[in-house]
């Protein structure tokens, strides 16, 4: 093997190396990153809005929404990119781009929805909110269960009392 060779190996092996390794080190674009920050921006300004208003239609247009947004956020976490098994282990999992619970927000929006829906008298709508953050979040030690519970209480102590008045 002459020298020409060996240095025509080297040059390519190392011009290989830095193509991929600037590869492995680029960023998203940034376009990319404006459109994922307007995403969370219009989800923030939607639970923002929810925990702000008092009309109740629009509380519920907010739910609907952050839910519609909660269930898209939880369908991409299962995304597995498909690797030979000898990469995989290289690979390590992304992090998560939301710099929010998405399904919290939802919660905390359920609960001022249903706050709002019992003020108003609307009782059925107000258990319905209610008992859908229970469903939803399992855990019984979670602030939204707690929540969710004592304002059901809250709303059965109501209709106890109207019953009792008449």
């Amino acid at each position: 093997m002459n020298c020409s060779m060996l240095t025509k190996g080297l040059a390519l092996g190392l011009l290989g190396m830095v193509v991929l390794a600037s590869g492995c080190t680029t960023g998203p674009s940034a376009q990319l990153t404006e459109q994922q920050n307007s995403g969370f921006m219009s989800l923030w300004n939607t639970y923002a809005d929810c925990k702000s208003t008092s009309n109740l239609a629009q509380a519920t247009s907010d739910l609907t929404q952050l839910r519609s947004a909660s269930q898209i956020a939880e369908a991409r976490e299962g995304f597995v990119l498909p690797l030979p098994t000898h990469l995989e282990r290289l690979v390590a999992n992304p992090t998560s781009r939301v710099a929010v619970d998405v399904e919290a927000m939802a919660a905390a929006c359920a609960l001022h929805t249903g706050e709002l829906a019992f003020n108003q008298g609307e009782t059925d709508i107000a258990r319905d909110l209610l008992v859908s953050v229970i469903t939803l979040h399992k855990e019984e030690g979670s602030y939204y269960v707690l929540k969710a519970k004592t304002l059901l209480a809250r709303l059965g102590h109501g209709v106890n009392v109207s019953f009792n008045a008449r």
